[in-house]
């Protein structure tokens, strides 16, 4: 892998592009085949088994049950954004008036 970087990097001018992207492409398959290999990889390959058994247990949302959530959320963000809009307005009258007096 160490060769794979130092050739990459640090002779541009005889490698072709093509060829560095093989060589490269190469380092990181061996590099992956040792991670499937070692404790981590197994513990890692173990994590990804389990994470689709739960993914398969999920009760996803119908079509419309998403569009109507959807549409709440953002009848809620407009009210919230018309809301602040609004205290920010009189914050900045109330300033405004303030430093008026000042």
């Amino acid at each position: 892998m160490l060769c794979s970087i130092a050739l990459f990097y640090l002779n541009p001018f005889v490698l072709n592009t093509l060829f560095k992207v093989l060589i490269l492409l190469f380092g990181l398959v061996v590099a992956a085949y040792f991670f499937i290999k070692s404790a981590q990889g197994d513990r890692f390959l173990y994590f990804v088994k389990e994470t689709r058994i739960e993914l398969r247990k999920v009760v996803w949302p119908s079509r419309e049950e998403t569009v109507k959530t959807t549409g709440m959320v953002m009848i809620a963000v407009i009210v919230v954004a018309i809301f602040l809009w609004i205290v920010d307005a009189f914050f900045t009258w109330g300033v405004k008036s303030i430093s008026l007096l000042f």
